[in-house]
């Protein structure tokens, strides 16, 4: 009988012991191009091209979509279509509330867990609604913080869009996001910083964030691509000015992704993406 007990014991033992699986996280970034900016009768309306966006979503299946330049009527569309699978987090430029573009955040509820989030402005005063510098236009960020169910590894995901005008904006801003970076991402948990930048990768804006020890996922992945993010609908010349930059994560693939989902173009960015093990 002693003996029996003791093996069960060890069995316990040797089980509470093994390490967790780790989980492979999806996480995507796209300028949703607002529905706004394009009239109703084209062939890129939001009308056109909501159900080939959907359709990108339920094929890619990622764990993390963080979308900019969305207002409220696009982001109900895909709370509607996606009411069983995403939960979405961040608030709107304007007003903090509803009103304007937002950069927010959905996330795969069945496999993460929200632990924070905070949207700020990308200004002298980011807690209140505030143009920053010399940009033209009210921009924020989006901060939240997940946690894998599976395993219990947290995460940080920051979503932006820098303004598409001001220089010194989009260099404070940068300043602005690695500031919070220091205050509020505890040493050792990785952190994502993602978004449409509306400039190219080899800007000296992204100095601060490269001097905090975060890399820019398109040049660290084990496989990645060299297609362009910014597509124009076809008209603009592309360029590539959407990135994601990480720390404390083995990054295995960078995606851009292309393909047409039933429709020419989904937006006038392709969702670009990261692939990692947490």
């Amino acid at each position: 009988m002693k003996k029996t007990l003791l093996i069960i014991l060890i069995f316990i033992g040797v089980t509470s012991a093994a390490p967790l699986q780790a989980q492979e996280i999806k996480a995507l970034s796209i300028n949703i191009h607002a529905n706004s900016d394009t009239p109703s009768d084209s062939d890129n309306a939001w009308t056109k091209r909501r159900k080939a966006f959907a359709r990108m979503i339920t094929t890619e299946h990622p764990d993390v979509i963080a979308v900019q330049e969305a207002l409220l009527d696009q982001l109900s569309y895909i709370d509607r279509i996606f009411r069983n699978e995403y939960r979405r987090v961040g608030f709107a430029s304007d007003n903090g509330l509803t009103r304007g573009f937002y950069t927010a955040i959905l996330y795969d509820y069945s496999k993460l867990e929200l632990v924070s989030h905070r949207t700020r402005w990308l200004s002298n005063t980011p807690q209140r609604v505030s143009k920053g510098w010399d940009a033209e236009g009210l921009r924020i960020f989006t901060m939240a913080k997940f946690r894998v169910k599976a395993t219990g590894k947290e995460f940080y995901y920051i979503n932006t869009q820098l303004d598409d005008k001001g220089t010194s904006a989009r260099k404070n801003s940068i300043i602005l996001i690695k500031g919070y970076i220091d205050l509020f991402v505890e040493k050792g948990v990785p952190v994502i910083v993602g978004g449409d930048m509306n400039v190219e990768a080899n800007s000296d804006i992204f100095t601060p964030l490269l001097e905090a020890g975060l890399s820019h996922a398109r040049t660290s992945a084990q496989i990645t691509d060299n297609k362009e993010s910014f597509n124009g609908f076809g008209i603009s010349k592309p360029c590539t000015i959407d990135h994601i930059f990480t720390r404390d994560i083995v990054v295995k693939k960078f995606i851009t992704l292309t393909r047409k989902y039933g429709v020419r173009f989904i937006s006038d960015h392709y969702p670009i993406g990261i692939v990692f093990d947490l």
